[in-house]
C-alpha cells in the first residue's frame, strides 16, 4: 500500500508540474500586504499549494495530537476502573451483609 500511495504522489507530482511548465504568463498579484507585477501563473500556484499544504498539516497535527491525549486519558480511565472492578472482585464476601436490622427473617 505503501508503494501505491509513493507512485501516486509521483504521478500527481509529475502532472502538477507539467501543468506549471505550461502556465508562464505574467500576472498581477495584489495581496492585504504587498502587490507584485509581472510574477508567473507558476509562481503564484506554487505559493498558493504551498500554503495550503502548511495549513493542512497544521490541522493534521492538531487532530493527530488531540486524538493522541484523548486516547491517552481514555486508557488512564480504562486502567483506573479495571484496577477497581479486580479490587471489588478481591474483596472478601462479608456474611453478615445481607442480615436485616431486626433479624433473621
Amino acid at each position: 500500500m505503501k508503494l501505491v500511495k509513493i507512485f501516486g504522489g509521483l504521478v500527481f507530482m509529475i502532472l502538477i508540474l507539467f501543468f506549471l511548465m505550461r502556465n508562464t504568463n505574467p500576472v498581477y498579484v495584489d495581496l492585504v500586504f504587498a502587490q507584485y507585477d509581472n510574477v508567473q501563473v507558476a509562481v503564484v500556484m506554487l505559493g498558493s499549494l504551498a500554503v495550503g499544504m502548511i495549513i493542512g498539516y497544521g490541522v493534521a497535527v492538531t487532530n493527530i495530537l488531540s486524538g493522541k491525549a484523548e486516547m491517552r486519558s481514555l486508557k488512564t480511565a480504562n486502567k483506573r476502573l479495571s484496577d477497581e472492578l479486580n479490587d471489588l472482585r478481591n474483596v472478601a464476601i462479608d456474611e453478615g451483609i445481607y442480615d436485616t436490622e431486626e433479624g433473621d427473617v
